[in-house]
């Protein structure tokens, strides 16, 4: 009886995430009249639990380039990641039963997808899971190959009981100034077509973002078995263009991409047209975001979900420490401090049931904090009758709009999201996964892989412990 009691509990909120809430865009639209009562979400004050998935020790490093996806029919979460002791591209995902060689009593399992040939492939990972049931799904990685300098996919998919993997080159430079693949991001369409925005470094200052997509034949890269059977687009080209790629697509399954021009020290993106401004066939429109300073790095983009919806980035402002977030109807608001440091610093974003965009980021709040990871929201989707805490107040409002909260605050010689990606399931609660590096001095450190989700009344993992 109990059970059945929670069970239908359970159900009842679910039916509430998934139908109640204002958008953000009609949010905006109301102004300065809205207020937090204005709308009704419970995913945002759910609380938070947290685990190790690969934890490691001196002098083994494993987290790094994290990517996390969710399949859609049940929310069942994927993570890439990078081990760099190893030079392997790694995959895990949750077993609860346990018995598996990750986590805490083997609740995960961490699988080496490709580089035990000897070859150093994994940096630069992205992932993403397409599917309507377990008979028909595939899941996607990109990334870099340092080895030959070269952008590959891992594609993994289950038709009918058929299951497999197919590990492609897509591209390896033929001079040595060059290098491709480096900051990979990759999505698969609304019919499950896999999709790549990368960066190509070349040493001699013709840099460029690029785009590749599977074709039937003809196409102009893919080695081995996939050769002529991808195609790859130059969108925009110049010195340092196209770092901190990240790439999505919209309702209509048109593709958009954030990146950085390094250069000039710009956020720009670009979307795929018939006619536009830019590209190897000028099939793409590249705007600069026009913002003072340098601006750009850890760019996070998700496209419009619906007519009428905005396209949202977010980044980082170098010359000001700050996070900022962009929309098509706002411009650029600052979120939240976030510090400067010469390492990678994580950013990533989803968009939450209630259309409210949530943002995973490392925050370094002086230099002698430890780095640490937090989480920010528009106070509309906590409904707790608050407004926000930090950031700046945008265009249309009156009170803080962002809701910043610390998820994980790190402790002495730890650094906390380095890397670090967010993604909110169809239940709407939010899971993210990001690297923690343990450092005390240089002969003694380590890089592990954590996770952290939002839960119910039950926990599908147990609770992290700190050694």
């Amino acid at each position: 009886m109990k059970t059945s009691i929670r069970f239908s509990v359970v159900i009842l909120i679910l039916i509430l995430l998934l139908v109640a809430g204002v958008s953000l865009t009609q949010a905006q639209q109301m102004g300065k009249t809205i207020s937090p009562t204005n709308t009704i979400s419970l995913g945002a004050n759910l609380p938070w639990v947290s685990q190790y998935v690969h934890q490691v020790s001196y002098p083994l490093d494993v987290g790094r380039y994290t990517s996390l996806a969710l399949r859609p029919y049940d929310d069942y979460p994927y993570i890439s990641y990078y081990d760099q002791t190893n030079g392997d591209l790694m995959v895990a995902s949750p077993y609860p039963g346990g018995g598996y060689n990750c986590g805490l009593n083997g609740n995960w399992w961490c699988q080496a997808i490709d580089g035990t040939n000897g070859d150093d492939v994994g940096q630069y990972s992205s992932i993403d899971v397409w599917g309507d049931s377990s008979a028909n799904w595939k899941l996607g990685i990109s990334y870099y190959d340092a080895t030959h300098r070269a952008l590959k996919t891992a594609i993994y998919s289950c038709y009918m009981g058929t299951c497999g993997w197919d590990i492609v080159t897509i591209g390896s430079p033929v001079f040595s100034n060059i290098s491709i693949g480096l900051y990979t991001s990759f999505k698969f369409s609304s019919a499950g077509a896999p999709a790549i925005a990368y960066y190509m470094s070349d040493t001699l200052g013709s840099d460029a973002v690029y785009y590749a997509y599977p074709v039937a034949s003809g196409g102009n890269c893919g080695e081995g078995p996939a050769i002529y059977l991808w195609q790859c687009d130059w969108v925009d080209v110049g010195d340092g263009v196209g770092q901190y790629a990240s790439l999505d697509f919209s309702y209509d399954d048109q593709a958009f991409i954030s990146y950085y021009d390094a250069g000039f020290g710009d956020l720009k993106y670009a979307y795929q047209v018939s006619s536009g401004n830019c590209g190897e066939n000028n099939d793409w429109i590249c705007t600069i975001i026009n913002i003072t300073g340098d601006v750009g790095l850890y760019t996070s983009l998700k496209a419009p979900q619906y007519l009428g919806d905005l396209l949202r980035i977010a980044y980082h402002d170098k010359t000001n420490g700050l996070l900022k977030y962009y929309d098509s109807s706002w411009g650029a608001v600052v979120v939240d401090d976030m510090g400067t440091s010469l390492s990678p610093m994580g950013i990533s974003m989803d968009i939450d049931k209630d259309g409210y965009p949530i943002i995973a980021y490392q925050q370094i709040a002086s230099e002698f904090s430890p780095p640490m990871l937090l989480v920010a929201r528009p106070y509309l989707a906590f409904n707790d009758g608050s407004f926000g805490n930090c950031g700046a107040i945008p265009p249309g409002y009156q009170h803080l709009y962002w809701r910043c909260n610390i998820l994980d605050p790190a402790a002495q010689y730890m650094s906390e999201a380095d890397f670090v990606s967010v993604a909110v399931g169809s239940s709407g609660l939010a899971e993210i996964a990001y690297s923690e590096f343990y450092g005390y001095d240089a002969g003694d450190h380590a890089m592990s892989l954590k996770f952290i989700y939002q839960t119910l009344f039950h926990t599908f993992l147990p609770v992290t412990t700190r050694h």
